[in-house]
């Protein structure tokens, strides 16, 4: 369909086994392409001339009546669930690359001249708005990916975590929890499993009952082998003693009793660099 509504613009000729040389009559500039794809020739087009580039599309959407009836709806429907399958593929690595990954604001899908690239880009792409990437796109990621870390850290045995609290510029704090492991390929992992407002107070308390709350949620609280900190009182004192275990917890395995056991002591790394720091 493209090539002969294209053949008053262009002349077309093989190049070589992979690509079709297209000499451009208006211009007589030459221009190459895979085999059976047109995308070069259209921008050229579309750039250079635009008039001739809008009667194309023009004659494509003058369907007669006669010729939409013959449209299979199959074919029809599966058209558009392809064109709506790589928008979404589209917004998917528009959130999971620039939002996420670069750390751009979330109204970059908003921005004008940004929607303008990506209509560039592919022409059939409709924006999507900052309230549904919020609301939709990233819990939908966030829950993917706590399920693989899930995955994965059940066939761990043993876990070490790094806790430490952080204050973004409005003074706000956050428990950042990151727990390390050596996989199955000896290779060392590590993965920020949560990253929870902290309110006041910064009890000792309150920390280790946050902690316990993310361990409970991804089931890792018996294969916790070391626990490491800055030399704050209140870390210091929230992991002093181990984390509480319940008597439903606890196991007649002697290698479990050894970890979880209340009376027993966590190892406890204390980090000196702030000290060293200041």
């Amino acid at each position: 369909m493209a090539r002969e509504n294209w053949r008053n613009y262009f002349e077309f000729s093989p190049f070589d086994k992979k690509r079709t040389n297209g000499l451009c009559r208006l211009c007589n500039r030459n221009y190459k392409d895979q085999n059976g794809i047109y995308s070069n020739f259209l921008k050229h087009l579309k750039r250079i001339h635009p008039t001739e580039y809008d009667q194309i599309f023009n004659r494509e959407n003058d369907f007669s009546n006669d010729e939409r009836n013959t449209i299979d709806i199959d074919q029809t429907t599966t058209d558009i669930s392809n064109t709506k399958s790589r928008e979404n593929r589209i917004t998917l690595s528009i959130t999971k690359n620039l939002i996420i990954r670069c750390n751009l604001p979330l109204n970059l899908v908003e921005n004008q001249a940004f929607r303008d690239f990506m209509k560039e880009c592919y022409f059939k792409y409709e924006p999507v708005s900052s309230k549904k990437i919020k609301r939709d796109i990233i819990p939908s990621l966030r829950n993917k990916v706590f399920e693989k870390i899930h995955e994965t850290l059940n066939n761990v045995n043993y876990i070490t975590l790094t806790i430490d609290v952080w204050s973004d510029r409005r003074c706000r704090s956050f428990l950042g929890v990151t727990c390390h492991f050596i996989d199955n390929r000896m290779i060392p992992q590590a993965y920020l499993i949560d990253l929870l407002r902290l309110k006041s107070p910064h009890t000792s308390e309150t920390i280790q009952q946050l902690t316990e709350d993310v361990l409970e949620r991804f089931h890792i609280k018996k294969k916790i082998f070391k626990i490491t900190t800055d030399n704050a009182s209140s870390m210091i004192k929230a992991y002093k003693f181990g984390l509480c275990v319940s008597a439903d917890d606890e196991e007649a395995d002697g290698q479990s009793k050894l970890i979880l056991d209340f009376d027993s002591t966590y190892d406890e790394l204390e980090c000196k660099l702030r000290s060293l720091m200041k």
